[in-house]
């Protein structure tokens, strides 16, 4: 008992340092840039998606979404907060970013990281989460994968571990199926790690275990899929479209990167991802045989850290393949939060050894310049702050829900004219339709879509499209930008995808002119429903 009461104080001092450690951090990160920006694609497709599973709508099939975790998180912080805005959202997405840092601060301090090595991680980790603020699921859920493998590794006997791996592995499928794929090919890099270590008598009671647990973590949405016929329906679809999702780019490795004249911020940030690039997989796969290595060397008197560094190159592995599908840093700045671990750890193991411990610091140093160059020019609060350093026009205010945002200026005239609009011609809440891909706009204006579609970037059939032109019998504004496409491809614009219901807009609505209204979008009205707006300045 003498012996577990310094054990038992030591995991409750580490579980409160990194909680409190990362509700500072991560709070100060969103005191500092959540008034910042606001794009009406992704980020409002998330904010549109929460909102209507707030109001009782099931995600996939009431509305195109993704997997329904991230939607009902949000949900559950627009109850407590009685509001569903756009702050709303963001603070939700704060917390759970703060929950991923709070695993992995745990974990350094399991690990023996000294307290300041684990705050300049956290610091770096905390940057890391503040770009793409809208993908801090897919962030945050790699930073407890890193956890959760760590966890497994100190004790890969304890059948309860196993479980919990599972079970938390069934609960990620729901917040992302890549999510459910990239933990379960995580534990089968775990299950190789026994063998190798020559513990292969674990792996059938493991793999029981960790089996069960997945069925439990994921039975919320296999109760779903069992008991509601139209949403089992839609979720098979949604799985049998998922080839569809993801438009591939080429990985921007340091080669690939073009150098302009004038080489400034956005030059050095490219250099820095095209750095990053080659550095990732090579620290993880590097990394991973180094942690083999020293297991089979030193497995009694072993380091906690070489089990950190396993723990983190073993967790990033099979996330490259969302960082560097559609290889822009968007995509790559979501799955690579593995790395800074990975590297701050390999620094501190290094740093124990007299004979490599200049060069562990100047490789945490570089890890601190690295994640810097790469994400900072990308902040929100850094990228408006030069862009109102460029010109001051750049940037104007508006009010969304009861708060002021900092948002582009084209953005701005955009909402405010469509404001406008609707409040000039009286448009209900269900008289409203935009696309190809404004969710937001429909968040924005606290009004429900008129269809299932949320992005018209895929073809789809004539049955479909009658299905749709039917939805909009009621529609009497309609927001189009029938040349919006993305990577240039002509293959994705309205035309091309849904040329039936854009046919059907041009023949049945009516082209007005808007001021504000630019950047190749156009506003159509039912003809007759608003004099006011088109016939501006004629008798009505």
């Amino acid at each position: 008992m003498t012996h577990d009461l310094p054990e038992a104080s030591r995991i409750r001092g580490a579980v409160v340092e990194a909680l409190l450690g990362s509700a500072l951090t991560c709070g100060l990160a969103f005191l500092l840039q959540w008034r910042y920006g606001f794009s009406w694609a992704d980020e409002g497709l998330l904010w549109y998606a929460s909102q209507r599973t707030a109001l009782g709508e099931l995600p996939i099939l009431d509305f195109f979404s993704y997997d329904p975790g991230r939607y009902y998180w949000n949900g559950l912080f627009f109850h407590l907060l009685g509001d569903s805005g756009l702050l709303s959202m963001l603070l939700a997405c704060a917390a759970f970013g703060t929950m991923g840092l709070a695993v992995v601060w745990f974990a350094m301090c399991r690990a023996g990281l000294p307290f300041a090595w684990r705050l300049g991680c956290a610091a770096l980790l905390t940057i890391g989460l503040g770009y793409p603020r809208h993908k801090v699921f897919e962030q945050s859920l790699s930073l407890m994968l890193c956890g959760l493998v760590f966890w497994i590794l100190s004790r890969p006997d304890s059948v309860r571990r196993w479980l919990g791996f599972g079970f938390i592995t069934g609960i990620a499928a729901i917040f992302g199926r890549n999510h459910g794929v990239f933990y379960v090919f995580t534990a089968l890099l775990c299950g190789g790690y026994l063998f190798i270590t020559k513990r292969w008598q674990l792996l059938p009671r493991t793999s029981v275990f960790f089996g069960a647990g997945v069925i439990i973590g994921y039975s919320p949405l296999l109760f779903l899929i069992l008991l509601n016929a139209d949403f089992r329906g839609a979720f098979v679809d949604s799985v049998l479209f998922t080839a569809n999702w993801q438009l591939p780019l080429p990985i921007p490795f340091l080669w690939r990167v073009g150098f302009p004249a004038e080489f400034g911020i956005n030059g050095l940030q490219s250099v820095a991802v095209g750095i990053a690039c080659v550095l990732i997989p090579l620290i993880y796969v590097g990394g991973f045989i180094l942690f083999l290595w020293r297991e089979r060397r030193e497995q009694r008197e072993r380091k906690p850290v070489i089990l950190l560094l396993g723990a983190a190159c073993i967790a990033g592995l099979p996330y490259l393949q969302q960082g560097f599908d559609r290889a822009d840093f968007g995509h790559i700045a979501q799955a690579t939060l593995p790395f800074i671990l990975a590297l701050v750890s390999l620094a501190y193991y290094c740093d124990g050894f007299a004979r490599s411990r200049v060069a562990a610091r100047c490789l945490f140093a570089f890890s601190v310049a690295l994640v810097l160059a790469c994400w900072l020019p990308s902040e929100p609060g850094v990228r408006f702050l030069r862009m109102r350093l460029a010109n001051a026009d750049n940037v104007s205010q508006i009010v969304i829900g009861n708060r002021k945002f900092e948002v582009e200026r084209p953005t701005v005239e955009m909402l405010n004219a469509l404001r406008g609009v609707v409040e000039e011609c009286a448009i209900a809440p269900d008289e409203f339709m935009a696309a190809p891909h404004f969710p937001g706009i429909y968040a924005f204006l606290g009004v429900r879509a008129p269809f299932w579609e949320m992005y018209y970037l895929y073809p789809r059939s004539v049955e479909f499209q009658r299905r749709h032109i039917a939805a909009i019998a009621r529609t009497r504004l309609i927001l189009l930008a029938p040349e919006a496409t993305v990577d240039g491809l002509e293959r994705l614009k309205l035309k091309n995808t849904y040329g039936l219901l854009l046919e059907y807009i041009e023949q049945h609505y009516r082209e007005v002119q808007v001021p504000g209204v630019m950047g190749g979008a156009k506003i159509y009205l039912l003809p007759g429903t608003c004099p006011a707006v088109e016939n501006p300045g004629g008798e009505h």
